[in-house]
């Protein structure tokens, strides 16, 4: 009976953060890609610098 409980919590939990679901499964997008855009210009530089 706990463990209905429990779920039936984190089931409402849910439920109340689907609204704020897409900022945040962006985000850690955004990071990522923030974060990977400047290494892969760099390569990409040094692959084109290449002769």
């Amino acid at each position: 009976m706990p463990y209905d409980k429990a779920l039936g919590t984190f089931f409402i939990r849910c439920r109340i953060k689907i609204p704020h679901q897409p900022f945040l499964s962006y985000l850690p997008i955004l990071l990522s890609f923030l974060v990977l855009s400047p290494i892969l210009v760099y390569i990409f530089n040094i692959v084109i610098s290449y002769p």
